[in-house]
C-alpha cells in the first residue's frame, strides 16, 4: 500500500540508526526492526491504558456528584483484589507510556540522540522497574494481608 511505504520511508532512518546495520548483515537489521516494532506496540497499548485512565476518572468524578451510592460501590470494587490488579496494570501502562514518550520527545528535539535510542529504551525499562515494582507492591499489599 502507498500509505505503508510512506510510513516505512519515514521510519527507515530511525530503524537503521537503532539497528546499526553492520556490513550488510541482515540479521541484525531484522532483529532491530522486531525490537522497534515491539516498542511501538507496547507504546500503543500503554496509550490505550492512558485513555482508559482518563475515561475512568471522568466517570468517577461524575458518579461522586451524581450518585454517591454507586460511587461508593465503585470504590469498593477498586479495593477488591481484581480492582487492585487492574489498578496496578493501569499504573504500569501510564508509567511506561510517560517514560517512553519522554524518550521519543528527546529524539524528536535532539535528532543526534537517535544514536542512543537503544540505551534510552533500556534506561526507560530500568526506571520502570525501579519505580514500578515498589508502587505495585504498595498497591497489591492489601491482597496478601500484609
Amino acid at each position: 500500500m502507498k500509505g505503508e511505504s510512506k510510513l516505512l520511508a519515514i521510519l527507515q532512518p530511525v530503524t537503521a540508526a537503532a539497528g546499526k546495520r553492520v556490513g550488510g548483515v541482515r540479521g541484525i537489521q531484522q532483529l532491530s526492526d522486531q525490537v522497534f516494532e515491539a516498542r511501538s506496540i507496547i507504546h500503543r497499548i500503554s496509550g490505550v491504558a492512558v485513555w482508559a485512565f482518563v475515561v475512568l476518572h471522568v466517570i468517577d468524578i461524575y458518579l461522586a456528584g451524581s450518585n454517591p451510592a454507586v460511587y461508593d460501590d465503585l470504590l469498593a470494587f477498586y479495593a477488591s483484589p481484581i480492582g487492585r490488579v487492574l489498578e496496578t496494570l493501569l499504573g504500569a501502562g501510564l508509567l511506561y507510556h510517560a517514560l517512553n514518550g519522554a524518550r521519543i520527545i528527546v529524539m524528536d528535539f535532539w535528532p543526534a540522540m537517535v544514536r542512543y535510542n537503544r540505551v534510552m529504551w533500556y534506561a526507560c525499562w530500568a526506571i520502570f522497574v525501579a519505580v514500578g515494582l515498589p508502587v505495585a507492591y504498595v498497591i497489591l499489599k492489601p491482597i496478601w494481608g500484609a
